[in-house]
């Protein structure tokens, strides 16, 4: 989950304070839950689902406020990119099948159409796209009714049906935060339901988008807060570890590691590992998170990325795909420079501190296509930060890495998550932008430019810019910043307007060519 580059870190000792409050689980809980039959344990029914789902499977999962699938060709394209900035929806989440089946509709009506003979296709899912997995089946059936709820207040600031989601979901998943508690000892409370959630992430998430890669023949780019694992058939761990829908499978997806980063995962159509755990055989890249927001560190206490030395740069080296060598910015990482925009100083060490110079440090590792998988938190079109108005801040990530004459990269891809969940909002315009492009001038809304609220180094942002190979329109038309801001109120969580939650579903693609 990213938070917007200038969001307010006063919030965070509000947040840890609440968290303390509201999901460490009790150990009377924790004890009851483990020992009372089925307590836990309804089945929810599961299986494998249709491989290739029709249109008429499609139409449940289809968002009502799906835009046409825009892009840019190119005669002589290498690879062929897909930014899906998905319309999140709780309710995808209500079993294994389902989940998988949204994910395929999305492939299957927005991705195969427009796919280009002959040129293999790279496809970004948004960061934390696996986020609704953890309320899959039974013990996140109280989860999803709490979504459905007609009345959310809108705590933006601090986030208390997001905060009362976790603790139901502490209480659902007690007896495997127990047992990983006494496994690896003082787990912190904020991020344990996600450690013992792991079981449930790898049949969902990993499972999901490990095999689109492989029956597509594509690579896929998707993202999730979740723990490395192994495979166990052991009897004990089954019993204690598996999802009691799939206990009967003998096998348990096992967390070996308390730490738990917002990872972002690069699958390739073939298996390269067979060594691997299940669903990473075909895995091709691991990226951690660095460096975190305050939502992230002090909601849920993730774990942050390497930030120095050889750990560091292996983390931000990317990998080859057609030719291009494709890195991994998660939001707030691609913003991070460690100078103005073109004014690098002499003897800079972009690599020295990656929680200052991560999207530099990515440049000189080689890679010539930054991939910025994107959840952000807020309201899109809104001032009340720091950085003066968001999009136009946002333009010093998108838009920097293909602009600025200090760095090399080729490309940014950037899909961005939409929808409410509980009071959280996730909004933004997805984008793919290309160093050197020459096409018609586009620019996120309220952005034609800069006014006095804004930062004055942001006047290089203003205006239309020929960069943008594809954007993402945004819930309103463009206008007037006030309002703009009117709309994203509407847009927002517990607004109760009849555009409450009708954010923009895109597809973006765009050819990329050496």
């Amino acid at each position: 989950m990213t938070a917007r580059l200038s969001a307010p870190l006063g919030r965070g000792a509000r947040l840890a304070r609440l968290l303390a409050l509201l999901v460490v689980v009790p150990w009377t809980l924790v004890a009851l839950s483990s020992q009372v039959p089925g307590a836990l344990s309804a089945v929810t029914g599961g299986g494998d689902g249709p491989d290739h789902p029709d249109a008429a499977a499609c139409a449940r999962y289809r968002s009502p406020d799906r835009v046409p699938v825009s892009g840019h060709d190119e005669p002589d394209a290498r690879l062929r990119v897909f930014a899906i900035g998905y319309h999140l929806d709780l309710g995808h989440a209500e079993s294994y099948e389902t989940w998988r089946t949204a994910m395929r509709c999305l492939v299957e009506e927005t991705v195969l159409p427009h796919r280009k003979p002959g040129v293999p296709t790279l496809i970004v899912f948004p960061e934390d796209v696996g986020l609704p997995t953890v309320g899959i089946g039974a013990r996140g059936a109280g989860v999803r009714a709490q979504a459905r709820g007609a009345a959310r207040a809108a705590t933006e600031a601090v986030p208390l049906g997001m905060a009362g989601a976790l603790a139901q979901l502490n209480v659902a998943y007690a007896p495997q935060i127990a047992a990983y508690q006494v496994r690896f000892g003082g787990v912190d409370p904020r991020k344990q339901v996600l450690l013992g959630a792991t079981d449930t992430f790898v049949r969902a998430f990993s499972r999901t988008f490990s095999e689109i890669a492989r029956d597509y023949g594509v690579y896929v780019v998707a993202g999730n807060n979740q723990a490395r694992y192994r495979v166990s058939r052991d009897p004990a761990e089954v019993a204690l570890f598996a999802d009691p829908a799939y206990r009967s499978t003998g096998t348990a997806y096992v967390a070996t590691e308390s730490r738990v980063a917002n990872v972002t995962f690069l699958w390739g159509p073939d298996e390269v590992r067979a060594d691997a755990p299940d669903f990473e055989r075909n895995l091709l890249f691991r990226n951690e998170k660095v460096p975190l927001t305050a939502l992230e560190l002090d909601l849920l206490g993730l774990d942050e990325g390497p930030s120095s030395g050889a750990a560091g740069r292996a983390n931000a080296s990317g990998v080859d795909v057609a030719g291009f060598r494709v890195g991994f910015a998660t939001s707030l990482p691609a913003f991070g420079y460690g100078y103005p925009f073109g004014q690098r100083p002499a003897g800079f060490d972009p690599c020295a501190d990656l929680r200052v110079s991560y999207a530099a440090c990515l440049d000189a590792q080689g890679v010539d296509v930054m991939v910025q998988a994107d959840a952000n938190p807020g309201r899109w079109a809104t001032a009340a930060q720091s950085g003066g108005w968001q999009p136009l801040e946002w333009m010093g990530s998108t838009w920097r890495a293909v602009a600025d004459p200090t760095v090399r990269f080729r490309y940014n891809v950037t899909p961005m998550m939409t929808g409410n969940l509980f009071d959280l909002v996730f909004d933004g315009q997805s984008a793919i932008t290309g160093r050197g492009a020459t096409g018609p001038g586009r620019r996120y809304v309220g952005t034609g430019e800069r006014t006095a609220t804004d930062p004055a180094e942001y006047q290089v942002y203003a205006g239309d810019k020929p960069e943008f190979l594809a954007l993402s329109p945004w819930s309103a038309p463009d206008g007037t910043r006030d309002a703009l801001a009117a709309a994203a109120g509407r847009l927002a969580a517990g607004s109760g307007t009849p555009q409450e939650d009708g954010y923009v579903e895109s597809v973006l693609y765009a050819d990329l060519v050496r």
